[in-house]
């Protein structure tokens, strides 16, 4: 099928009221993406797209959804796909927009952490077209509250990303609840194998497009790395945030525990930074997003959760604090600056042994990563707390407990205290910095706070303040509460009482139940006998009233005379 291009918006046939909100929103001339996809999608051809990020893949299949949406229907005749709730949501806004003067297009967005019964409402509402994550869409099909049976268009949107997460298991549960004569429209930056493989099982005789940005794979981005110590990345990046004046910033680290230990180090520093990963509620990550595009913060922390689907417009920089494995992570990162053909900058962190990802970026991005200095105090230590993930982050918080001071607080569970409310006391009331604190433990009537060598004069602050009726005293930790604690915890009593031979319930449970014990520690009764008799034990005499019948058994004598029973 020969692509059409055009460059216009008014030149695909969509509706007046639907160009009237896209030159409102700025968008008048079509992306390369949009030009080759849009006609195709209109002719419903079935289209696997490939074009890196921020080239507007989003519009390309939004508009051919438009255009063939039956205001009249109450059935479902799009589903839109998507691996994650912010992106998700970003496709929900774009089809928003492009509606604003059009009526009778009803749209559902669907995600994890939301209410259901909002999305119940949204649903009783018979929408057109459906936007969600794979998991709850298939939740709804599930419970029968979304039905497929005349979907004319399906799109997978960042594929690769769907796949990597492991939802091709899934995405075929949802395909076999719609009819096969339908649409399909696949787009991703990457096409790897298992997309092929996938594409062949949904497509009929697909045409392959694929769009680039000024002949490269990646938008315009200037990418640095600087070589140093993981103990100097915080104070390399404070100075880079102030050196280079970057008002708007967004850093990648590896792990969700890295992310929130960098955002409170920045916030102690006096960098306004909001956080973003995926154990965060819903309306904590709405609120970060929503944040960071009005200007509240200038920095998002986060993982590579929002690598995909964020789209903010003007990012000066992408900063890998963590430098990723994986090259295509690399590239869906930084593409999360220099938008919209925009200019960006990129710096990669990476210590001697990570040299080798540097060149594995080169190679995908085909661009050269050029290695700068900054000036800072490159003596300074400042280690993030490890996560324990794998070897080295286990050894580099080993290191940070041998350079370390614990301290012995007489409050406890006793006072309410749990170590939350500790953490809070001690940051708030003695300055410590949060990810300074290594360690915490509250027991009943004290607790130990354990914190880095260069805050351990700082928690003695405390003593003398009053949390309930008790006075706080504060001194190190001794050998003898060391002692303490250890005696009172379950591991040490469990060795203790394995070392001994076995506790008393374990001494009644290999005898049974009843049995009773002498003050030699013997069995002492009809049935213990009988028990070391069965287990071959010789024993020094029977007890009296004990008959044996003739294999050396005990059995209870018969009993004589009449019973009579005790009022």
């Amino acid at each position: 099928m020969e692509t059409v291009v055009y460059k216009d918006f008014k030149n695909f046939g969509l509706s007046q009221t639907v160009v009237r909100a896209l030159e409102e929103e700025g968008v008048i001339t079509p992306t390369e993406i949009q030009q080759k996809v849009i006609p195709l999608a209109c002719e419903g051809a079935d289209v696997i797209a490939k074009a890196p990020t921020g080239t507007g893949k989003t519009l390309a299949y939004v508009l051919p959804l438009l255009k063939a949406a039956d205001v009249s229907s109450k059935t479902v005749g799009a589903l839109i796909l998507c691996p994650t709730r912010e992106l998700a949501l970003q496709i929900g806004d774009v089809i928003k927009s492009a509606t604003k003067y059009t009526e009778g297009i009803r749209t559902a967005v669907l995600y994890g952490g939301q209410d259901i019964q909002r999305q119940l409402f949204l649903l009783r509402k018979k929408p057109q077209i459906v936007v969600g994550t794979v998991g709850r869409v298939l939740d709804h099909i599930e419970r029968k509250t979304v039905k497929l049976k005349d979907l004319k268009t399906l799109v997978l949107d960042e594929c690769d990303v769907m796949l990597d997460m492991g939802f091709i298991g899934d995405i075929r549960k949802i395909v076999s609840k719609t009819n096969t004569d339908r649409q399909n429209l696949v787009f991703s930056a990457t096409i790897p194998k298992a997309i092929e493989t996938l594409c062949d099982e949904l497509m009929k005789d697909p045409v392959t497009v694929q769009a680039e940005c000024g002949g490269k794979e990646v938008p315009d981005v200037e990418q640095y790395y600087i070589l140093l110590k993981d103990s100097q990345r915080v104070e390399c990046l404070t100075t880079l945030i102030k050196k280079y004046n970057l008002a708007r910033t967004i850093v990648f680290c590896n792990t969700k525990f890295r992310a929130e230990k960098l955002a409170q180090a920045m916030k102690s520093r006096g960098i306004e930074c909001c956080l973003l990963h995926g154990d965060l509620e819903q309306r904590e990550r709405n609120a970060a997003m929503k944040g960071y595009r009005e200007g509240k913060y200038s920095m998002l922390v986060s993982t590579d959760v929002s690598a995909r689907g964020i789209d903010v417009d003007d990012v000066d920089a992408v900063i890998n604090f963590d430098p990723p494995a994986d090259e295509d992570y690399y590239v869906h990162r930084i593409g999360r600056t220099a938008r919209a053909f925009r200019k960006g900058a990129a710096y990669t962190f990476a210590e001697a042994y990570q040299l080798s990802y540097i060149q594995a970026y080169i190679r995908r991005t085909g661009v050269e990563i050029t290695p700068i200095e900054l000036d800072f105090d490159y003596s300074a230590s400042y280690t993030l707390p490890k996560d324990g993930s794998n070897k080295r982050d286990a050894e580099a918080r080993q290191r940070d407990r041998e350079h370390s001071v614990r301290y012995f607080i007489n409050i406890g569970k006793k006072d309410m205290l749990d170590k939350p409310t500790l953490v809070r006391l001690v940051c708030s009331k003695a300055g410590v910095n949060e990810y300074k604190i290594i360690d915490v433990k509250i027991r009943d009537t004290y607790s130990f706070v354990q914190v880095t060598e260069d805050e351990a004069e700082k928690v003695p602050a405390l003593k003398g303040l009053t949390v309930g009726t008790r006075k706080i005293n504060v001194e190190i930790a001794s050998e003898e509460a060391e002692n303490k604690e250890k005696k009172q915890s379950k591991t040490f009593a469990r060795k203790e009482e394995k070392s001994k031979g076995g506790t008393d319930k374990q001494v009644r449970g290999k005898a049974g139940k009843g049995f009773k014990k002498d003050s030699k520690g013997g069995n002492n009764n009809k049935r213990a006998e009988a028990h070391d008799k069965s287990e071959g034990k010789k024993r020094s005499g029977v007890r009296k009233g004990v008959v044996l019948n003739k294999k050396g058994q005990v059995q209870n004598p018969k009993p004589r005379g009449k019973r009579t029973k005790k009022l």
